[in-house]
Order: C-alpha cells, then sequence, then structure tokens
C-alpha cells in the first residue's frame, strides 16, 4: 500500500519495512499512544465519525485564506465505505458496495461509477490511482493505519495532554521531509483521534490543513443500505475519466464525457 493519513495524513506514504525502520526514532510514548489509536480503528469492524476540516491557500502577496469542507464517513470492515463531503460550493458523494465505487455531484446532479477490488485498502490505490480520488481522512478506513503514519517520519515528540472540544488528548508531533503534522489521540480505553494539524512546510507561507473530528459512531450498526447508491430524480451518468480530469456539460446542455473525481487537496 502507497497511501497516506489525510489528503493529509494523504502526505505520510510508505511501506511496512521502511515502517519498521523509521518507528525507531519515535519516542516510546508516542509510538505507545500512536499504535495503540491506529490499532483500535484496525480492529473496529464498523464505525462512522463526522469532522470539519480546513485548508489553507497562500496567494501570491503572502495572504493566507482558509476554506472550509465538513466530511461524514461511514465505514464497515472490510469492503463498505460511504463518505459525503460538503462546502458552500460543492456537494460531493461516495459509495464503496464492495465490487464498485460510485461518485454524485450534487451540485451538477451526475454520478459516475467504476468496478473496483474487493477491499477497502485496495480500492483506495486504485480510485486514486486511475482516477485522482484522494479525500480527506480516508486512511482511517485503512486495515492498518499506523504502518502508514510511520513510514517517512524523522522524528517525533510527545506533549502531554490537552483539552480537544473539552476532550482530553494525548498530543504528538511529528516531522517528516517535506511535513510537519501534529495528532491529538482521546486518552483513556477508547483512544481515538480527535484533530489533525499538517503544515507543508516546504510550499509557499508554509499552509496548513487541519481536521477537527467532532463526533465518533461506534456503536450504531451501520445498515447496509447506507453504501448502495441511489440516483437522484434527473440525474444524468457520465463516465469516470482518469487521473481526475474533469469537465461539465457541453454548450448544448446534454451532459458530456465528464468525471465528478474531486479536487480534495
Amino acid at each position: 500500500m502507497k497511501r497516506i493519513l489525510l489528503v493529509g495524513f494523504g502526505l505520510l506514504i510508505g511501506g511496512f519495512s521502511a515502517a519498521a525502520q523509521q518507528a525507531t526514532n519515535i519516542p516510546p510514548q508516542a509510538d505507545r499512544v500512536l499504535r495503540a489509536a491506529c490499532q483500535y480503528l484496525a480492529e473496529t469492524p464498523f464505525f462512522g465519525f463526522t469532522a470539519e476540516v480546513w485548508r489553507e491557500h497562500t496567494t501570491e502577496s503572502g495572504e493566507k485564506i482558509q476554506f472550509t469542507r465538513m466530511v461524514d464517513f461511514q465505514v464497515k470492515r472490510p469492503n463498505r465505505l460511504h463518505a459525503d463531503i460538503r462546502s458552500t460550493h460543492s456537494e460531493r458523494e461516495f459509495w464503496y458496495n464492495g465490487s464498485s465505487l460510485t461518485i454524485l455531484d450534487g451540485k451538477l446532479n451526475l454520478f459516475s461509477t467504476a468496478p473496483m477490488p474487493g477491499s477497502i485498502d485496495a480500492t483506495l490505490d486504485s480510485a486514486r490511482d486511475q482516477f485522482g480520488i484522494d479525500l480527506p481522512l480516508i486512511d482511517l478506513a485503512l486495515s492498518d493505519p499506523y504502518k502508514n503514519a510511520v513510514a517517512k517520519i524523522q522524528t517525533g515528540r510527545y506533549f502531554g495532554l490537552a483539552l480537544v472540544l473539552g476532550v482530553e488528548c494525548h498530543h504528538l508531533a511529528f516531522t517528516q521531509e517535506n511535513v510537519d503534522w501534529q495528532v491529538w489521540i482521546q486518552d483513556g480505553p477508547q483512544p481515538l483521534i480527535r484533530k489533525f494539524v499538517i503544515t507543508h512546510k516546504n510550499e509557499d507561507g508554509a499552509p496548513e490543513f487541519t481536521a477537527l473530528i467532532t463526533g465518533w459512531n461506534l456503536n450504531d450498526r451501520i445498515a447496509e443500505s447506507t453504501f448502495v447508491f441511489q440516483a437522484p430524480p434527473d440525474a444524468a451518468k457520465i463516465e469516470m475519466r482518469k487521473n481526475g480530469n474533469e469537465r461539465t456539460a457541453n454548450e448544448g446542455g446534454k451532459p458530456a464525457t465528464a468525471s465528478v473525481t474531486p479536487n480534495q487537496r
């Protein structure tokens, strides 16, 4: 797997052998907390979470502007996933049912479907490699988040406990070649991830990606219908184009060949 832990955690690319080697650079306390959080998610058969995410953009004048999206995920291991990602200007929804991935652009009322492998891990790789699909926080759904998280770490630090939305969390920080990232992990028997901050330190202005996970649901069984796409009235089916290229409807008003794959970065 060559995945990442965000669109963000989406930057932490690596394999298992690299992970085993780099983990020695993490202080034992930080490694223990991070490993526990990743293992807890990996062993959870179904879960949902909601999050608010911000991505900074640095203008040519050096001004930093934040853009916000709301994210809602449901995961059922090993091969079910649903995601709803919304902002003021964009509505994208994703269904993976174990054999295909469907994407709906709610603003344009267009949808695309493509065949996919039989697991979440393989589907995320295939969707990214074929169509350029890379969703915020998607790596929390992987079967082994830990090996991807630590693969490229150069240094790590543990800063003790801090509050996130009133929840006491362990605060960890890590450095890599191109990014620095922080994660806040809930203290106690449920080591849930509550917050991420990723700094793109080699980009102009060092813009940040921030994700605040506002709610987790690990108790309610997720209905199978959650992962089944039902086309809205008058929705048009279009081709899912390779490499995330997008086109809109043509001037004649009929849907042209297009893609509803999102640029989430």
